[in-house]
């Protein structure tokens, strides 16, 4: 009985959110400047081997930068970490961590870009914070987030924003996940930051047992951006594991952030042993110029 009910209302929820995708989303009054490129590079390196596709990736400490809701689905403990060199110079490594409390689910991470010495800018700092409840088959989270931007002269602007986000987990089969970005920007100190509110809607489906041998996973992500245009991604995994040991590939396509220059196509791996992953993504282009590697662990006990 509760099984059928949980299932009810995650059709109700399910049907809300695709009207809602199928209307004219309100944006923010326009602002002028440069958003950080903290907000718009991945920071997760299985998202970005999928086009930058997360707001339907559950399970992953990483969704922290997506969706919190997708937090929801981890039992025990999920750590990630990443670490970045464009062919600039630039680097940037990010880490995020969530656990298990109860019937809630907490999470936190961080990125940090350094910029080359010609950049007009010297650093980037993004924190984040989630809390997440779930019911049944619905999580609802949300994350406080703030962002600081560094010029070559050691000014320094900070600024604090929200984050929320809906998830519907079926199980391990599949989810729909839908996130508001950037809600609001209350500045700290410095010169007003540029945090453009940003709604994405995912599905994710497992065509596969995940629990079985093969895997093959999709994805399909619609993100509108405030003063962009809206863009579809869609991400694939597919791979093999036998007695926990395994091996993944993954590609995806779809538009990219206005004025990032990154290719629209990505490719990527991962080697699965146990509990832990050791993930790879490659981009022939970026907003930094080159090709781009990335490379990321994940460990979920």
């Amino acid at each position: 009985m509760r099984r059928r009910r949980d299932l009810t209302l995650a059709r109700i929820t399910a049907t809300a959110l695709l009207l809602l995708a199928g209307t004219s989303l309100p944006l923010d009054a326009q602002q002028t400047g440069e958003p950080p490129a903290v907000l718009s590079l991945p920071a997760s390196v299985r998202q970005a081997s999928m086009a930058g596709a997360g707001a339907a990736l559950i399970g992953d400490a990483g969704s922290v930068f997506s969706n919190p809701a997708g937090l929801a689905t981890i039992k025990v403990l999920s750590i990630e970490g990443s670490f970045q060199y464009y062919p600039d110079n630039t680097l940037q490594g990010s880490a995020s961590a969530a656990l298990r409390v109860g019937p809630f689910n907490l999470g936190g991470g961080g990125s940090y870009i350094v910029f080359n010495d010609s950049a007009r800018t010297a650093s980037n700092l993004m924190w984040v914070g989630s809390a997440v409840y779930r019911y049944g088959l619905i999580a609802i989270g949300a994350s406080g987030k703030y962002v600081s931007s560094e010029d070559t002269t050691g000014r320094i602007s900070r600024a604090v924003t929200t984050d929320a986000g809906i998830a519907i987990a079926v199980f391990d089969i599949a989810a729909l996940g839908f996130s508001v970005q950037n809600i609001g920007e209350n500045r700290i100190s410095g010169d007003p930051l540029v945090l453009p509110t940003r709604y994405r809607l995912g599905f994710m489906m497992n065509f596969t047992d995940p629990q079985t041998t093969a895997r093959l996973l999709g994805t399909i992500e619609t993100i509108w951006t405030q003063d962009q245009e809206r863009r579809t991604i869609f991400g694939f995994e597919v791979g093999a594991i036998v007695s926990g040991v395994g091996i993944v590939g993954r590609i995806g396509y779809g538009g990219q952030p206005t004025a990032s220059h990154q290719a629209k196509t990505t490719y990527g791996g991962g080697i699965l042993l146990g509990r832990l992953g050791l993930d790879y993504a490659y981009q022939r282009r970026s907003g930094l110029g080159g090709e781009v590697h990335r490379v990321g662990i994940r460990w979920t006990p």
